[in-house]
């Protein structure tokens, strides 16, 4: 049980896995499957018919399957003590027209982690890439205005133009052994970054360079966040890489889990083995999937968890094999049917974002210090 203090800050959180006190969970209500755009051409060769979808709204009984495993999410949150959020409903059958684009329909607002990053005491609205993300902020906005009224700091980074400039074409159509670096899928004309491109621990950021992400982003939001804390770019082998939380997942000071079917370039990992972490592979899921899509999740949909503190996790209920892993690594599991959520962006981790953690800021690599 989380033990409530009135004098905590309002909003506080520098790493994924102190004691969590409040939490935003997201919600499948007005969810929409989002037409084709620019940012989509990785998955989407030329002359395939996925660049002439337009999109459609998600049928009504696919988001009440979905939003019934949101909820008793959010019930076993409350049960365990923290306080649930949840955001605003909003339809996302509009269309997005601006002096440099159109987009037919929005997407979603199942996933907060894509938009909010919480760095201490401040909440950052993240400048995503997609033109079909580009309003969904306004679903955070009633409790981003609670937030700064109770005292919280309230960021929104430079809202990205999202013309034609800002995507390189062609990035669909290089080899399996392309070079992330030399062959990105977006240009450096303006910052632009998804929240969950990150993974937070203490005074340490780790960022992976991603088809969501580029150079300019990351440097806008260092500058921002001042030298106390330290981003880090770590890069895997990855067809399509895209958010890190199937990547490495910290699950507590000293202890990482990775992915072995993306294994790291350049030697990334270095910092912490030489601070002795533990670097642990962990287990696909149980449920086959081939990402092949911009919105479809990968068979390491299991990597996707959310902590409640260093020793307690949420997993998905099928997902024995990992479940087994957690558990010889000394966490207690707690676990709800999650598999209606996935196509609405992700899972456990996708779909929160930590508002308030118990903690102090520290460094948990001594070698940098």
């Amino acid at each position: 049980m989380v033990e409530r203090s009135e004098d905590r800050p309002v909003v506080w959180s520098c790493d994924e896995w102190s004691p969590l006190e409040e939490v935003i969970v997201g919600t499948a209500r007005g969810a929409v499957r989002s037409p084709f755009e620019p940012a989509f051409t990785p998955f989407a060769p030329p002359g395939s018919e996925a660049r002439q979808w337009r999109g459609e709204r998600v049928a009504p009984e696919d988001i009440d399957r979905a939003e019934r495993q949101l909820d008793g999410f959010a019930r076993l949150l409350e049960r365990e003590g923290v306080t649930v959020r949840r955001p605003e409903p909003v339809d996302q059958a509009y269309q997005t027209r601006t002096p440099d684009f159109d987009c037919a329909l929005g997407h979603a607002q199942a996933c907060p982690r894509d938009v909010l990053l919480v760095v201490a005491d401040e909440i950052i609205e993240a400048p995503m890439s997609h033109r079909c993300r580009y309003f969904e902020y306004r679903a955070y906005r009633p409790l981003l205005r609670e937030y700064f009224q109770r005292g919280a700091r309230w960021t929104a980074a430079p809202r990205p133009l999202m013309a034609d400039d800002l995507y390189v074409p062609g990035y669909e159509t290089v080899t399996e052994a392309y070079d992330f670096q030399t062959h990105p899928n977006l240009t450096e004309v303006e910052p632009v970054f998804d929240a969950a491109c990150f993974v937070r621990c203490g005074r340490d950021i780790f960022w992976q360079p991603d088809i969501v992400s580029n150079q300019f982003g990351i440097d806008w939001l260092q500058r921002h966040i001042g030298p106390t804390f330290r981003i880090h770019p770590v890069q895997f082998h990855d067809r399509y890489p895209h958010h890190i939380d199937t990547t490495l997942v910290p699950l507590r000071p000293g202890l990482v889990l990775v992915n072995p079917e993306r294994p790291a370039k350049d030697d990334c990992l270095k910092l912490f083995e030489q601070n002795d972490w533990r670097v642990v592979e962990a287990v696909p899921s149980v449920r086959p999937r081939k990402r092949a899509s911009a919105w479809e999740v990968s068979n390491w949909i299991s990597m996707n968890i959310l902590s409640l503190d260093d020793r307690t996790v949420v997993v998905d209920e099928v997902e024995q094999p990992f479940i087994e892993l957690l558990r010889s690594l000394g966490f207690d599991v707690l676990t709800t049917p999650f598999d209606a959520v996935f196509p609405f962006g992700g899972s456990f981790h996708c779909c929160t974002t930590d508002i308030r953690r118990r903690g102090k800021l520290a460094s948990y690599f001594p070698s940098l210090d």
